[in-house]
């Protein structure tokens, strides 16, 4: 369940956190801030100023891919949707990535990232162990 957002930027620069329409905290300038995030679904905006930068973005001190996590990254604001599943939605958004890179089928793709099912395998074994 996701808890804090943390952005990170070699410049200064404020934000306002929104969830949910509503402003929850403004920030002065700084290099990093840290939002809590206390209410699962939401929907967040983070203004930005100055316009036009991306700092690194941080969800529970994971660091993520900003399409990965379907965040929007506009002139002024990030904007994306948090919801309870966010990290299984991620990692699968990860490794769908990656098989569409690899250019494989869902099959192949698994087994080439080590996600292969060893259930009969793993029977086998408990057979031969007894």
């Amino acid at each position: 369940m996701v808890k804090q957002i943390k952005l990170t930027h070699d410049a200064d620069f404020y934000c306002e956190y929104i969830v949910n329409g509503e402003m929850v905290e403004k920030f002065a300038h700084g290099s990093e801030h840290i939002f809590t995030v206390s209410n699962l679904p939401c929907h967040v905006n983070i203004n930005i100023k100055p316009y036009k930068i991306t700092p690194k973005i941080r969800i529970d001190n994971i660091l993520v891919n900003y399409g990965l996590a379907k965040i929007t990254p506009w002139d002024h604001m990030l904007e994306f949707t948090l919801d309870h599943d966010f990290f299984d939605k991620y990692f699968k958004n990860i490794i769908d990535s990656k098989i569409k890179y690899l250019n494989v089928s869902e099959e192949q793709g698994l087994k080439k990232l080590g996600y292969e099912d060893l259930s009969d395998l793993v029977s086998k074994i408990e057979t031969n162990i007894r």
